[in-house]
This record gives structure tokens, C-alpha cells and sequence, in this order.
């Protein structure tokens, strides 16, 4: 009798731990098992999709999302070697492409997301007035992102290429693989200026790091700065990455872009959706 005391009391205990890895569905009371997306993003989308994730969780409680940050390019190469993403988001057109030519996207999910702007930011103390002063002897290290491997550092080459600095300031440079890494410099004092996103500007209020905002580049000085999103063509859970890939385009995830200083695009084109949109402060900026 003991034994099978034992045994009942297993079973109960193997049922509830089974029963904690589904949700449940009230609507017609079936269980639903849990869901694990994983979502590739480029990482100055890091802070605002941190935030959308414990969001989405409080919307659809049976999916997990799983999110794994880095450069454009070193994300695409991941998904290229056989990573298994689920939706992919890039900072910029051409990797996104690139994906997209390899058969490794569903075109039907692919669209422009969000929007972005450059801007040059300074630790305090360097004689940096405008873009121009970047030539100047007394600024002696200036943190970019690699052109030849992160979209951020493409589109600070563009921009010194149009502003005819990008002879003068070659010896000065310091390349990272990432935004995060060129904010780094710059705050750390490995480099006296960066540049930067405006959206790494705008959530400095949260963690103020003490670096002054030279300015924007100028418009028409890069290509613009787009974040695709797309469904991959080899996901397990097609239905639950397009879910997910909407409800970035509904008024709370906007609200939350819009928040970390991201513009939302209408979907399938380059412009932005008519609603208001803080700008980035034109303050001290800090992360």
C-alpha cells in the first residue's frame, strides 16, 4: 500500500511539473505549449527590445522570446553557418539582402521596421563644436563603427566622406564591431569622439554617462538608416515569428520605440508613421 502511495504521489508530481510548461488557453480550456523564439537584432535595438520582451510576455504568455544581440553582420553570418533564428532584425538594407538572396528569408514577411539618425558625440572637455572640428589636431581619437563589417560604421563613413573629413581623420580612428563598443570608447576614454545612433542619445536619460551631443550628421550626408525585419524561411514556428514580427507594428511596441528613440515606419515603406515622435535630446548625452 505504501508503494503505491509512492508512485501516486510521483505521478502528481511529474504532472505538475509537466503542467508548468504550457499555458492555458481560457477561451476553450486546451493547454498550449510553451513556444521559444529566438530573435536575432541588431544591438543598438538591445534596450527597447529588452523592454518589448517582458512586454510581448504579458500578451502572449505561451511564447518565450529568446534574444540574441550583435553587429548586423556578424548576426547574418550566424544565420548563414545555420543559427537557429526564428526572425531577424538588421540595422541596415544591404544585410538583410544579402539574407534575403540566399533564400534564407520569407519575402513575405520582409518590411522596414524602424528608422534611425547619426549623430557625433564627445566626452566633455574636447574642443568639438561641429563636425567639421573633428580635424582639429586637439581631437586625437575617434571611435566609428568598422566600415567594412557593422552598418553604423558604414554610415559614419559615408558621412565623413560627404563632410570631406575621412582623409583627415583616418590616423584618429578607432573601429569596434559594434555601436555598443563605440559608445564604449568614447565613455571610457579610449577615443575623444564617436559616432553614434541618435536612439544610443535619446535613452542616455536612463543611464547618464556624462558625453556631450556634438550634433546630427547632416541630411543627405548617409544612406538612410533602415531596420528591416523578416520572418526566416527555415523557422519551426512560422506562425508564432510572424505573430510576434505584427505586433511590433502596433501602438504599444511604437510607444516603446518611440520611447528609446527609434522612428516607426509604416509597414512596407521608409516613412514614418503619423504619430508624434519624441526627439533625441539635445543635452549632454550619456549612453
Amino acid at each position: 500500500m505504501l508503494a503505491n502511495w509512492r508512485f501516486w504521489v510521483m505521478g502528481l508530481m511529474v504532472g505538475m511539473v509537466a503542467g508548468c510548461r504550457v499555458g492555458w488557453n481560457g477561451s476553450n480550456g486546451q493547454a498550449k505549449p510553451q513556444q521559444t523564439l529566438t530573435v536575432s537584432a541588431a544591438a543598438s535595438l538591445q534596450p527597447a527590445l529588452t523592454t518589448l520582451q517582458a512586454e510581448y510576455r504579458l500578451v502572449e504568455p505561451t511564447v518565450q522570446l529568446s534574444l540574441n544581440f550583435g553587429s548586423s553582420g556578424a548576426l547574418k553570418q550566424q544565420i548563414l553557418q545555420g543559427a537557429p533564428v526564428d526572425l531577424f532584425i538588421s540595422a541596415d538594407a544591404k544585410t538583410m539582402a544579402e539574407l534575403a538572396g540566399a533564400g534564407l528569408v520569407d519575402p513575405a514577411t520582409q518590411r522596414d521596421l524602424l528608422s534611425n539618425e547619426l549623430v557625433l558625440v564627445a566626452r566633455p572637455g574636447v574642443p568639438l563644436r561641429k563636425w567639421q572640428d573633428l580635424a582639429r589636431p586637439e581631437v586625437k581619437f575617434l571611435a566609428i563603427g568598422d566600415p567594412e563589417r557593422v552598418p553604423v560604421g558604414r554610415y559614419a563613413r559615408a558621412t565623413l566622406v560627404s563632410l570631406d573629413l575621412w582623409k583627415a581623420v583616418q590616423p584618429k580612428l578607432v573601429l569596434g564591431q559594434d555601436v555598443r563598443q563605440v559608445l564604449t570608447a568614447v565613455v571610457t576614454g579610449n577615443a575623444d569622439a564617436g559616432v553614434v545612433y541618435a536612439s544610443d542619445v535619446r535613452r542616455s536619460t536612463e543611464s547618464p554617462l556624462g558625453l556631450v551631443l556634438v550634433g546630427d550628421a547632416p541630411p543627405g550626408s548617409h544612406p538612410p538608416i533602415i531596420y528591416p525585419i523578416a520572418v526566416m524561411a527555415k523557422t519551426r514556428q512560422p506562425a508564432a515569428a510572424r505573430q510576434f514580427a505584427d505586433w511590433l507594428g502596433k501602438p504599444t511596441a511604437r510607444s516603446i520605440f518611440v520611447r528609446y528613440g527609434f522612428v516607426p515606419l509604416s509597414f512596407g515603406s521608409s516613412s514614418p508613421l503619423p504619430h508624434p515622435v519624441a526627439a533625441p535630446e539635445r543635452s549632454p548625452a550619456h549612453s
